[in-house]
């Protein structure tokens, strides 16, 4: 890292750390709590061929990183095979309460020497194409990589949850959007079905054991914990009457701080928060809370729409901490006839929302002079009150932390408050 990366905001200070040591990694979309209170995070190689995802951990109380295990060599995917590289874990990185990360890897990094990947024209090439996602159990007691199995043939999964009680992992591949269950103690994988032409980035579960998701339309479908049916829910993710909601479906979710309901994002065209409860009825209810961030609606300002809401979090104000991005494209003078709002152009906002009382502030831009990141990805706190916060799209990769004024060295948080998806 070339400078020290740190700067006041409002409530807090926001710091990157950058893995200085994985000079060719780009970006990072795996990060979880993990049991032991330590941050655990998946640099991932996109941009050149041959990289593999390498895991990482994040001390909080010594603000200390350490560079754990690559993860190619021991699934026994090297470089040198020329097939696709595994070269990513999205959000695939899971906590146990057993101290284990629950993991499954992922796809778009090309081979070794190639300059890019695409999965259709490599689907019927063993030389090429990817082998599919490894479902692996790591150990950071004792650096090791377990329990390897390869999940969905030829492609990458793409978000993931984990039953404890019934040892089961869900999970949505790419490119085909299946939803699979993969049975840990049996070490079995069940294809449940396509569900879509669009990938959803979350899958969800309530207390219950049952997974959620979406159509391509963002109505809600159920996974029953007993039976693996999927049920499609009268409710969608909210959009405007002159969409059709069509991409709506999730881009990240997150428990309410007592796991009563859930609070999500869309990958759509408004970048709309909502708040899902599934115990209301045999469809659960879903309640509209408007976009992330910004003015209302724009109806014809197309332009001026958020993308990329995602790194949501709660943080010990019982406050909803995310980050949006607001379109590249938008004129200089389209912001300025825009009263009443501080958006920054082009650029990373971290935003904290009273879910109570909807109220929205910019804490500040995740930038630090000409460096900013193109992405922001997964988020988590740790025991002590501060966010973490993955990002993306540039080498050396790395992550940002929220540390608020008020977060000293007495834990706010617990095992409880972690939740088991990505």
């Amino acid at each position: 890292m070339k400078k020290a990366m740190k700067k006041e905001v409002k409530g807090g200070t926001l710091e990157f750390v950058s893995f200085d040591l994985l000079p060719r990694h780009d970006s990072t979309w795996g990060l979880c709590t993990g049991r032991d209170g330590n941050i655990y995070l998946a640099a991932c190689g996109e941009g050149i061929g041959g990289l593999t995802v390498f895991l990482l951990r994040y001390i909080p109380e010594t603000r200390t990183l350490e560079y754990l295990i690559e993860v190619g060599p021991h699934i026994g995917e090297l470089p040198e095979h020329g097939r696709a590289s595994q070269s990513k874990i999205h959000y695939c990185l899971i906590p146990g309460s057993d101290g284990l990360l629950y993991c499954a890897t992922h796809a778009s990094g090309p081979p070794l020497n190639q300059p890019t990947w695409r999965p259709w024209s490599t689907w019927h090439d063993p030389k090429r194409w990817f082998t599919g996602s490894y479902i692996f159990t790591y150990d950071p007691r004792t650096n090791r990589i377990e329990n390897v199995d390869v999940g969905p043939k030829k492609e990458g999964s793409r978000a993931m949850a984990l039953d404890e009680k019934r040892r089961v992992l869900y999970g949505i591949t790419w490119p085909r959007n299946h939803l699979y269950a993969y049975f840990l103690d049996e070490r079995r994988y069940e294809d449940l079905g396509r569900i879509g032409d669009v990938n959803p980035q979350a899958i969800f579960l309530d207390r219950d054991g049952n997974a959620y998701t979406t159509d391509d339309y963002g109505f809600f479908l159920k996974v029953d914990a007993e039976t693996l049916a999927i049920r499609g829910l009268r409710c969608k993710c909210p959009h405007t009457i002159y969409h059709s909601g069509w991409h709506n479906v999730p881009y990240d979710v997150v428990p309410a701080p007592d796991w009563s309901c859930f609070y999500g994002t869309d990958y759509g065209y408004e970048s709309r928060l909502w708040r899902f409860d599934p115990y209301a009825g045999p469809d659960g209810h879903v309640e509209d809370l408007g976009r992330a961030y910004g003015p209302p609606e724009l109806k014809t300002e197309p332009l001026l729409e958020f993308w990329q809401v995602r790194g949501l979090v709660f943080g010990m104000d019982g406050k909803l901490y995310m980050v949006t991005r607001l379109g590249s494209e938008v004129r200089e003078e389209d912001l300025r006839r825009i009263q009443g709002w501080d958006i920054p152009r082009a650029e990373q906002n971290l935003i904290r929302c009273d879910v109570k009382t909807g109220e929205r502030e910019l804490l500040g831009t995740v930038r630090f002079d000409d460096f900013y990141p193109r992405a922001i990805a997964s988020a988590t706190p740790d025991f002590y009150g501060n966010l973490y916060f993955a990002s993306a799209g540039f080498s050396p990769t790395g992550f940002f932390v929220y540390r608020p004024h008020n977060a000293g060295t007495q834990k706010v948080f617990g095992w409880k408050d972690i939740k088991q998806w990505g």
